[in-house]
């Protein structure tokens, strides 16, 4: 663990010292991208999944893997790092590849706003059909942490898709069960002296961005308040600051005998269709977290196809992070 540390610390050093890279991004992405711009949100979702995710499902599932001592060195590198505050293609950058979160699985789902939004706008008022998510853990389980995290895509009718990233924290959870914590959109700072460095990297690349909230800990939501799916700018947008995930009790019964023995990819294909998987939570700046009462409900995300593990999922899906200029 030491030697880890040690070395982690080389690279974030060399981070700061490093000029930038020369990743380009992806032509094809580039092409894909504006052939699809004038189709519908649910056009663009059927795409995608048809496609490019449910032809490349994996045949055997390949082995889960922690990220090396050189992906970390790339991860120093600022200009690779900010590609995932502004790549806003659905696809990475060719010479782009997930270092962290590189195993995971997809699903199409659907965002049910609830009754009581709270006069949230955009997204949060209307609801979607046309999402899709990816489940993944940030690095390969151990028999003491694992580390779950969700990221959605909400396709947009004529205009790029907006995304959403949210998980428990970088510390992980001993359970290996998937749906053992909540998700949100913000988690605690890192409690060890590795993940501390590491967060220093995503700092950097997120001034260079010019985010106005440079912590990465915390990640806006204002984005799914400005626009409807049919493309429509909200004219006068309301959003709240935090978002809550809680998994239903159905949804942690299904993983609730899970180990590192069981591959969590094989667990989630388990989850049925149409069932809903997390009530969605919304505060304002300031509300706590801790008290999810119904009246802060504002929607249920809800699976409306198998989860399936792809090579299309885990080498060239992307979902952009969010912060605030």
């Amino acid at each position: 663990m030491r030697i880890l540390i040690f070395i982690i610390y080389i690279v974030v050093s060399i981070g700061v010292l490093a000029g930038c890279c020369s990743i380009q991004p992806s032509t094809s992405a580039k092409i894909t991208a504006t052939s699809t711009l004038s189709l519908t949100a649910c056009q663009k979702a059927d795409s995608m999944w048809n496609d490019k995710i449910i032809p490349t499902i994996y045949g055997d599932l390949p082995a889960l893997t922690a990220p090396g001592v050189l992906d970390l060195f790339s991860l120093a590198k600022t200009c690779f790092t900010i590609r995932s505050l502004t790549n806003d293609s659905d696809e990475l950058d060719v010479g782009h590849r997930k270092l962290v979160h590189a195993w995971g699985a997809e699903a199409r789902f659907r965002f049910v706003s609830s009754k009581s939004a709270r006069g949230y706008t955009g997204i949060y008022e209307s609801g979607s059909d046309c999402v899709i998510g990816r489940l993944s853990m940030a690095t390969k389980p151990t028999k003491t942490t694992t580390v779950p995290a969700l990221a959605l895509k909400f396709f947009i009718s004529g205009h790029t898709s907006e995304n959403l990233h949210i998980m428990n924290s970088t510390s992980g959870q001993e359970s290996h069960n998937f749906f053992e914590m909540p998700f949100s959109n913000i988690i605690p700072p890192p409690d060890s002296f590795a993940k501390r460095l590491m967060l220093k990297l995503f700092r950097k690349a997120a001034v260079a961005y010019g985010a106005k909230d440079p912590d990465p800990t915390h990640l806006t939501v204002e984005h799914l308040a400005k626009i409807q799916v049919d493309g429509t700018a909200v004219v006068t947008p309301k959003s709240p600051y935090r978002l809550v995930f809680k998994p239903t009790m159905a949804a942690g019964a299904l993983m609730k005998d899970a180990t590192v023995d069981t591959d969590f990819r094989q667990n989630l294909a388990r989850y049925p269709i149409d069932q809903v998987m997390y009530d969605v939570y919304a505060m304002d700046e300031g509300e706590s977290a801790d008290d999810l009462p119904v009246n802060k409900l504002v929607g249920h995300l809800i699976p409306t196809s198998n989860i399936v593990a792809s090579s299309y999922g885990d080498e060239k899906l992307n979902f952009r992070h969010n912060m605030e200029k």
